[in-house]
């Protein structure tokens, strides 16, 4: 019995301590994401996508993504683009923002506003967040254009 007792006490303890690290790693990484980050990897926006994210101590973030190769309008006015124009611009950038928690290794996003209209007012999460030295990475479970899921990597600014 008293082997029993000792086991029981061990495995509580054990516990414990399991979910006290688990609550100090992900308070450690809502307190590192705060900052603003520059896109270094995202498949969706090709080989040397631009970007940033910012996040900030408050709880909200912004998002602005892009290919770099989005091509120049003709007519040097954003309202008065050629549909492929337009096009090329929708594929290849989003910008969206609203507010943010860290819950383990899940970044959970509450998005407030976003250049894709089927995001505003949903709730997205990105998973296996990272902070390594100045390197940010999680992975887009289900990405705006649809497809698997995607590593993203950004850099602190500095």
């Amino acid at each position: 019995m008293r082997e029993r007792k000792t086991t029981f006490i061990t495995l509580v303890i054990a516990l414990v301590v399991t979910l006290c690290a688990t609550q100090g790693f992900a308070q450690s990484l809502a307190k590192d994401i705060v900052g603003a980050w520059v896109l270094v990897k995202s498949d969706s926006y090709g080989p040397n996508p631009i970007g940033m994210f910012m996040f900030d101590g408050n709880g909200h973030f912004s998002a602005n993504l892009a290919r770099s190769d989005l091509p120049k309008y003709a007519s040097n006015i954003r309202t008065q683009g050629t549909a492929a124009e337009y096009k090329a611009t929708v594929e290849g950038s989003i910008s969206f923002f609203g507010t943010y928690s860290v819950s383990g290794t899940d970044l959970n996003l509450h998005i407030v506003g976003s250049t894709f209209p089927n995001w505003i007012g949903t709730d997205q999460k990105r998973i296996n967040l990272s902070i390594i030295g100045d390197e940010l990475k999680f992975i887009q479970p289900s990405p705006s254009q649809g497809g698997p899921a995607q590593d993203v990597i950004s850099r602190r600014m500095k």
